[in-house]
């Protein structure tokens, strides 16, 4: 019994941590009931108006997918925007089909029309999330209406069903399925505690490892503390939402808790990492409390972790590492989660709170929001330096002109396979990496879909309703999955479209295979082109994040030597608060940027890619931002943040981060600019430290200068090794930087064969 309750909960936090307020699950079942009710009221008004048995299939189908796209345009909270988002759907769909029908029977003006409306289709997509569901319905209402053979004498009729649906899918996501942003808020929080235990579970996986698994242990904690940080962000955005916030709060107190709450784990965090000694007893006893953590088990980690606390204050105990008495004192305050939001800070509160990240249907932006300043590769000058939804616009018009014309070949009648192929390419991608990525996971998803949608055909045969109950369960399951990988949204999708073919009457072992044929040929064209023509390289692009990153890195350390409006410390301040979430953001999006280099995704996309060095290289970043937060933290409870040797060493550090932001993250070696102004900060710093043993503040300053030193030489020191050269290994590459804090009498515990900088 205790088991089931342990893997109920354990499965629950899953859940809850894999879809940050459960947006994405409720987006998706909404959707599959806005479906399934549009598909029963367009059956209802065909047999009104007594449509016959094509027209009204039909106009069901039609009905269906401008229900299904429709829903995920309004994902907005808001009531109002809903409103205007959905007013135009019938406009989009009109758009589509009145070319469509004007030029049919006309080949050569059908293909040319239908090149014009893909660049449209991208192009209209800088105006805003809406615009890109916009462009979704014009394509629809040119596909269908060709592939139908409409006149333009048919399309009111077929129009009036869109404005059935439109209003259907308005109504629906305004009352029954509306989203509820104090609800939802609650979820984020949730998924908040539970990546937090998802944490204290890393956490205790690294205290357990053997000596030559740590350093990877050490990866995946810092993954996970990542995940965490993004889970803060969402909860920031969602504050701002109206209604969202309980009573009695501000958005200004509720990124304050998370941030104390996020300090906490990060503390649990780094004294794991400081601790962690193969079988060391104070290892286990540590790994002990964050198991039960993990698991929920608050009582119990609060009952060890006080023991460890009292025995500390013992005589005996007295000699034992203050590491493990740390880690305790966090697991306690780790704890304290479950009163977490009860009770509002004092902060002084924000009239225009503004979060570091807007939501965009319920989410976080997408890595379209780095790319946009990144200039292209490839194809004419004057091309280059376009916007970036300007050059993918014209990346479509290419792509979708040569799909059109291979895709003929293959077949006069199913071209438009190969089209949407090349398409779907380019839709919510930004790099050439990341478009790579979609086109390969449409084959495999579209090959795997075929496989599954035909056995379920085989068991659903004849029966109607059960054909339509697996559309619509594999329509959601494609929506859910989305954003794991778009092989699911093509497994999925496919096996819908195969039932679709059955209720046709047209399914046959030929056009099967020349859908993924087309499917193939479609995802080829559209990696080409994203890889040739005015590429966006997914190095230009982390380079750009990595800027900004750094920039935000110095921006939060002169924060908090700049008083405030009262000559007060700003540490502590929403302005500063405002800062913190900026860094997360900005990690956030060098994180998305660069998954690509983390994943060994081949050569012709990104050169002499290394998954092993891009993970340890984000590791540091993330090791970087947690060190900016326990800097802010102790800064703001230190008694004299404006001590001459503090200001100077943070302001050169801040000098340093933007140094570092402005140099090519593969550059030979590190500029002597930020080598110098590591040293004067160092300098300074021991300074501080002669008078007696060092404080919190300069302790944390010390280790954030070795992770800004260790991230300035980490090109030349762990880049892959020639022929018959060993390669260098992490301990080897921190041994001058530990000789350093030892002799300062700072020393982290490091196990043998792992990196410091991980630790920090």
């Amino acid at each position: 019994m205790v088991f089931a309750r342990g893997f109920a909960a354990g499965a629950r936090d899953r859940l809850v941590a894999s879809d940050p307020g459960l947006h994405r699950l409720h987006q998706a079942l909404s959707a599959g009931v806005a479906i399934s009710t549009t598909i029963g009221l367009q059956h209802v008004y065909s047999r009104a108006v007594g449509a016959r048995a094509q027209d009204a299939l039909v106009a069901t189908l039609l009905g269906a997918v401008v229900a299904l796209t429709g829903w995920a345009a309004l994902g907005e909270p808001r009531p109002w925007p809903k409103v205007r988002t959905a007013v135009f759907f019938p406009v989009a769909i009109l758009a589509g089909m009145l070319p469509s029908a004007a030029v049919a029977g006309h080949s050569g003006a059908t293909l040319g029309v239908l090149v014009v409306l893909l660049f449209l289709t991208v192009y209209i997509r800088r105006f805003g999330p809406a615009f890109s569901f916009y462009g979704t319905m014009v394509w629809i209402g040119f596909v269908f209406t060709a592939f139908l053979r409409l006149t333009v004498a048919e399309i009111p009729s077929l129009l009036l069903t869109v404005a059935i649906s439109s209003a259907w899918v308005l109504l629906l996501s305004l009352t029954v399925l509306r989203v509820r942003p104090a609800r939802t808020l609650r979820r984020v929080q949730q998924a908040f505690g539970a990546r937090a235990r998802a944490v204290a579970g890393a956490c205790s996986e690294l205290l357990r490892s053997p000596a030559d698994d740590t350093e990877s242990h050490l990866i995946r904690l810092r993954s996970r503390q990542l995940r965490l940080a993004e889970t803060a962000l969402v909860i920031d955005a969602w504050s701002a939402t109206t209604g969202a916030l309980p009573g009695g709060w501000s958005a200004s107190a509720l990124r304050r808790r998370t941030l104390e709450a996020h300090l906490v784990v990060d503390d649990l965090a780094t004294a794991a990492a400081a601790l962690s000694m193969p079988g060391d007893d104070e290892a286990r006893t540590a790994a002990d409390i964050a198991r039960h953590l993990a698991r929920n088990e608050y009582p119990a980690a609060r009952r060890r972790a006080a023991q460890v606390c009292a025995a500390a204050r013992t005589p005996a105990g007295a000699r034992s590492s203050p590491l493990l008495l740390r880690f305790a004192e966090a697991a306690l305050a780790f704890t304290d989660f479950a009163a977490w939001e009860r009770t509002p800070p004092r902060t002084d509160d924000v009239p225009d709170f503004s979060p570091a990240a807007a939501l965009v249907l319920g989410g976080l932006p997408g890595s379209s929001a780095v790319a946009r300043g990144v200039e292209a590769r490839g194809g004419w000058a004057r091309l280059r330096g376009l916007s970036q939804p300007s050059r993918q616009a014209l990346q479509v018009a290419v792509a979708g002109a040569l799909a059109i014309v291979l895709g003929r070949l293959l077949s006069p009648d199913h071209y438009y396979w190969a089209v949407a192929a090349a398409l779907l390419a380019f839709a919510g991608t930004a790099t050439s990496a990341e478009s790579v990525t979609k086109a390969g996971s449409a084959v495999v998803g579209t090959l795997l879909g075929l496989g599954v949608g035909v056995s379920v055909a085989e068991l659903a045969a004849g029966h109607t309703a059960a054909v339509l109950v697996v559309i619509v369960v594999s329509l959601v399951l494609s929506l859910y999955l989305a954003q794991l990988s778009y092989a699911f949204t093509a497994l999925f999708t496919t096996t819908a479209i195969v039932q679709l073919y059955t209720l046709l009457h047209e399914l046959s072992r030929h056009l099967l295979l020349l859908r993924l044929e087309e499917t193939a040929l479609g995802a080829a064209i559209g990696a080409l082109v994203a890889l040739l023509f005015l590429r966006t390289g997914t190095r230009d692009t982390v380079r750009a994040a990595r800027g900004r990153y750094f920039d935000a890195v110095a921006d939060v350390l002169r924060g908090l030597t700049e008083p405030g409006l009262d000559g007060a410390p700003s540490p502590g301040t929403p302005e500063l608060d405002a800062r913190l979430r900026t860094l997360d953001l900005r990690t956030h999006q060098l994180a998305l940027v660069a998954n690509p280099l983390t994943i060994p995704i081949g050569y012709p996309v990104v050169r002499h890619n290394g998954p092993r060095r891009g993970r340890y290289r984000m590791a540091l970043h993330t090791s970087l931002s947690l060190r900016v937060r326990t800097v802010a933290a102790t800064v703001e409870y230190d008694a004299d943040p404006f001590r001459p040797g503090l200001v100077r060493a943070i302001g050169t550090l801040a000098d340093a981060a933007e140094a570092l932001g402005a140099t090519p993250p593969d550059s030979a070696r590190p500029p002597d600019d930020v080598s110098r102004l590591l040293a004067e900060a160092e300098d300074a710093l021991w300074s501080e430290s002669l008078s007696g043993p060092p404080d919190a503040a300069v302790r944390a300053l010390i280790g954030m200068a070795q992770l800004l030193g260790r991230l300035a030489s980490l090109s030349s020191q762990v880049r892959a090794p020639g022929p018959g050269r060993r390669a260098r290994t992490t301990a080897e590459a921190e041994a001058e930087a530990e000789a350093e804090a030892e002799a300062g009498g700072l020393r982290n515990e490091v196990p043998p064969g792992c990196d410091a900088s991980l630790r920090r």
